[in-house]
């Protein structure tokens, strides 16, 4: 059941991960390429998360969750693909702002995400934190 209660919580998780290079894009188009190849390097220096950020990022999480789940109510309920564009922008906008609020940039957010994928030890502490804000 703690394997289902984990899968459960990461659900949210996989679409910030997916915001990350949507914003990016946004934010600087000629920059993208760049960034992508220094991340793997950058994510890999970055294995250590300090106690604040894991907290923020758990923080963090729990809030765009919420959000994904709103929105994706909200989406099944379009019909128009202009208005789903209209509601996926404005999700996008409460993620980051989520993001933020809890004091981390979504580059952070993304990076912890990241390392939760590869390093289960992190997975399961991340998971703790975030089951106790459910």
């Amino acid at each position: 059941m703690k394997q289902r209660n984990a899968l459960r919580v990461m659900v949210p998780l996989l679409s910030g991960l997916l915001l990350s290079p949507l914003l990016h894009a946004q934010d600087d188009p000629g920059g993208q390429s760049a960034q992508q190849e220094q991340a793997p390097a950058e994510t890999r220096q970055q294995q250590d998360f300090d106690d604040e950020t894991l907290e923020q990022f758990a923080d963090a999480y729990v809030e765009v969750g919420e959000v994904h789940r709103e929105y994706s109510e909200r989406l099944q309920d379009t019909e128009a693909t202009e208005d789903a564009q209209q509601l996926q922008q404005e999700a996008n906008d409460k993620m980051v702002a989520a993001i933020e609020a809890n004091g981390l940039e979504v580059q952070e957010y993304s990076a912890v995400a990241a390392a939760l994928e590869r390093d289960p030890e992190l997975r399961e502490e991340v998971v703790g934190m975030i089951e106790e804000r459910q």
